[in-house]
């Protein structure tokens, strides 16, 4: 477990498997991405980890939800929608303002995974 609480090997591991059921390559995700094959590899180990933003954007191109990264089965979701919406206002403000929306966003999920803990 990371700093904040993040499991970063899980989040690496659940992006792993949403790009392989999607029948993507690393190479092909990356290029999609804009990140390197190495970066990418290493956020898939689990190894590095970056802003939780670059996490939204991945499974978001992906086709998926960060609902679907605590999930252990990859299913669509109807919230797709609304995590694109996410994910492209955040790219549009500056860090500056990107900040207080990421840490609510960390802070909601961390909420999310107690209530699902009991």
């Amino acid at each position: 477990m990371g700093k904040n609480g993040i499991d970063w090997q899980m989040l690496g591991n659940r992006i792993a498997e949403m790009r392989i059921s999607r029948g993507i390559t690393q190479m092909e995700l990356a290029e999609m991405t804009g990140l390197s094959l190495t970066h990418i590899g290493y956020i898939e180990q689990g190894k590095r980890h970056g802003k939780f933003e670059t996490y939204v954007h991945i499974v978001s191109l992906l086709g998926y939800t960060l609902n679907d990264l605590q999930t252990a089965e990859l299913e669509e979701d109807i919230t797709e929608d609304l995590v694109w919406e996410l994910s492209s206002a955040l790219s549009a403000c500056d860090d500056h303002r990107k900040e207080p929306i990421v840490k609510i966003v960390r802070d909601m999920v961390h909420m999310i995974r107690l209530f699902h803990e009991d």
